[in-house]
Parts: C-alpha cells; sequence; structure tokens
C-alpha cells in the first residue's frame, strides 16, 4: 500500500521540529499555522508549500519573522498578494553545506574516469553548489554514531583561487581521502529562474530564504558567491526533465558528463520526476544526488534495512548513478556512509 503525502500540518510540524535548534523563529512560524493558513497553502500546487520557501515569501511581503503571529496575520490581511506571490515563488536558499557529502562522490568518480569531468547543476539557483572541485573538504569522522572519539580527515583540498572551505562530520563507511583533484572541463547551471550574482540585489533576494538567526550560513553563502562569481557557469533557463539534453549539449565535447541534484527533485513533480531519472539513465551520463530520502523510488530500494525517512539524521540520501551511498540531515553536515563511491 503506498503511503499519503504528509498533509500541510504535518509537513510543517515535523520542520519546526527539524529546524528549532537552529532557528526558533522559524520554528514558530512553522507551528502558528491554523486551520485557514492551511487551507490557504493547499490552494497553491505543493511544490509552492515548502515550509522556506513560503517563509521567504512572507518576508518579501513585509512579515517580521521575530513576531511568531506575524504569518498567519499575513494569511488574513494579505491573502490574495500572499497566494500569488507563492504561485510563482522561486526562492531557493541554495546551501553550499551541501556540497559536503557531494565532494567526495564526485572525487572518487573523478579518479575513475580518464577525461575531465563535466558538470551539470540542475536547479542551480545562483549555483552555490555547483563548484564540488574548489572545496577544501575536512572530516570529522566518529568511532561509530554516539561520536565519542573522533579524527578529522582531509578529504579534498581545492586548488589555488577562489576556494569555499568546509568541515562536516561522518561515520560508517566513509570514503577514502582523494589524492588529486576533481578535473572540470565545463560547468552548466540549469534552472527555470538562474540566479545571475552579478545583478545588484541578486544576493539579498537570495538570502531571504535563510533563516534570520543562520548568520554563520549567510556568512558561507557570501563565501560560495565569490567562488562561482569567479568561474561563473554557462546558465540556462529551463527545466527537468524537459531541458536536460539542451544543458547536456552545452558540455564541452571531450568531457565526462556528469548531472547533479542538490536538494532539487522534491520541487519537480512526481511524474516529471521519474522522466528525468529514465532521461540520465538514457543518456548514459553519471548523475550524483543528494535528495529528500523516499522521493525518488529507485534511489530508496538501494537503502539498506533500518532507514527512517521521518529521522532527521536520514532526511536525504546521497546516490551515485542511483544507488545510495550515504543518508545525511537536511544541511548535510552529518553524513553517515555505508557504501564507499570509489568501490
Amino acid at each position: 500500500m503506498t503511503t499519503p503525502p504528509p498533509s500541510t500540518r504535518e509537513r510543517y510540524a515535523a520542520y519546526a521540529d527539524r529546524i528549532a535548534d537552529v532557528s526558533p523563529s522559524y520554528a514558530a512560524w512553522a507551528r502558528s499555522l491554523d486551520d485557514d493558513l492551511v487551507a490557504l497553502l493547499d490552494t497553491v500546487p505543493p511544490t509552492q508549500r515548502q515550509p522556506e520557501l513560503v517563509f521567504a515569501v512572507a518576508r518579501g511581503l513585509g512579515a517580521d519573522p521575530s513576531d511568531p503571529a506575524a504569518l498567519r496575520a499575513l494569511g488574513q490581511e494579505a491573502r490574495p498578494a500572499l497566494v500569488a506571490a507563492l504561485a510563482t515563488a522561486t526562492v531557493q536558499a541554495n546551501d553550499p553545506r551541501r556540497l559536503g557529502p557531494l565532494v567526495p562522490v564526485v572525487a572518487a568518480l573523478a579518479a575513475a574516469v580518464a577525461r575531465p569531468l563535466g558538470l551539470v547543476d540542475v536547479g542551480a539557483a545562483a549555483s552555490l553548489c555547483s563548484f564540488p572541485d574548489r572545496v577544501t573538504l575536512d572530516l570529522r569522522v566518529h568511532d561509530g554514531h554516539s561520536g565519542a572519539r573522533s579524527e578529522l580527515v582531509r578529504m579534498h583540498t581545492a586548488p589555488a583561487g577562489p576556494s569555499l572551505r568546509l568541515t562536516a562530520d561522518a561515520w560508517g563507511t566513509v570514503p577514502s581521502p582523494s589524492a588529486a583533484a576533481i578535473r572540470v572541463a565545463g560547468r552548466v547551471a540549469l534552472d527555470p529562474h538562474p540566479v545571475d550574482l552579478r545583478i545588484p540585489g541578486a544576493f539579498e533576494r537570495l538570502v531571504q530564504a535563510v533563516p534570520p538567526e543562520a548568520t554563520d550560513r549567510t556568512a558561507l553563502m557570501r563565501e560560495a558567491a565569490r567562488v562561482t562569481l569567479a568561474e561563473p557557469p554557462v546558465r540556462i533557463t529551463g527545466r527537468v526533465p524537459d531541458d536536460l539534453d539542451r544543458a547536456l549539449d552545452a558540455l564541452p565535447a571531450d568531457c565526462e558528463p556528469v548531472v547533479l541534484t542538490a536538494g532539487t527533485l522534491v520541487y519537480v513533480p512526481g511524474a516529471d520526476r521519474q522522466r528525468f531519472v529514465d532521461r540520465v539513465t538514457e543518456r548514459g551520463v553519471h548523475w550524483v544526488a543528494l535528495e529528500r530520502t523516499g522521493i525518488l523510488a529507485g534511489v530508496a530500494s538501494t537503502l539498506p534495512d533500518g532507514i527512517d525517512p521521518a529521522d532527521p539524521a536520514c532526511f536525504a540520501t546521497v546516490s551515485l548513478d542511483g544507488v545510495a551511498l550515504a543518508v545525511c540531515d537536511a544541511f548535510g553536515t552529518a553524513t553517515r556512509w555505508f557504501r564507499d563511491p570509489s568501490l
């Protein structure tokens, strides 16, 4: 029997529990939903009900996140404006921390192929997750899930030039450190509304989706913005699966195509999501993903027993070519590995 999707109220309650330690203000907003606000959110497509998307729109309309009642008041006092804004909203926080679990996978893939990689970042937004090769990544590798002992391991070193430094936690069958730089021949950013950070005010609009307490996250996004501005991708306005071929065909000829998705496919309707997976397979290109656990049936079938999608520690699944390698929290800051991508 197919499990029905969570209701809007259940979705926001789960989000509140997940975000409470990071952002009390967003947790309070998520818990403030009354029947009227739930009914309003149920009038917009499911992909437009993501809490951080809704909250970013609310802030853009003047709601103060420090006021727990402000979201509910906006739904009552500016209902038409809120519904109209949600119908077309494309706000994405584009959190570069999600590169943490992806860098070891991309590094293992780069070591296994002869040609430099050609990266297609699907749902790229501002391309803050488009440069795994320019991340210096340290993992705190824990001995057992209790985390009683840990060792800091340098997994990948970025080349000279603008780069991002990340530190994350890891358990289990942690991948081997990369012995060589990740060679990248080209980058393509595919998004329905790609964000050009060269436009004044673009970065400020982007971070409206970030909880106001998360000042460290905003600072990291600013560092990531410097990297992508120094080495900008080819931007293509389009959606998957319809425009995937166009994005892949924009890569240089002599490269190994790799499709990246990082928290993107939850915004793609279910039927199109499977069409995307099918098209990646038909094109015979590699696919590195960090997506919500359970939304991809094929990937979910490769998870080991005992993975609970409702567990915040298993919020997302890291996969290579449709095979699950690890599970992690929503932001990729703590990952439990059960397969080494280099094997």
